[in-house]
């Protein structure tokens, strides 16, 4: 059951982190009152940060699943 549950966090991770840093914008703009469109951007490295700590989240939620998933299948 360790064997699946380590598979799963880091199969998780990379492809969650892969999935994000293709999909996730890192930049936004923003319209004024007025009618003005702003563009801001985060900075690549607060931006991996962002990544990785999504990444790690979303690991860390697929192995609690899997591991209830193979807890309640055994009773």
């Amino acid at each position: 059951m360790e064997k699946i549950l380590v598979k799963t966090a880091i199969y998780s991770f990379i492809i969650s982190f892969s999935l994000l840093l293709v999909f996730l914008n890192r930049t936004y703009s923003t319209e004024d009152v007025n009618g003005y469109i702003s563009t801001s951007g985060t900075s690549y490295p607060d931006f991996f940060f962002m990544i990785t700590e999504y990444s790690i989240i979303l690991s860390i939620i697929s192995v609690i699943l899997v591991f209830a998933y193979l807890r309640f299948r055994k009773k």
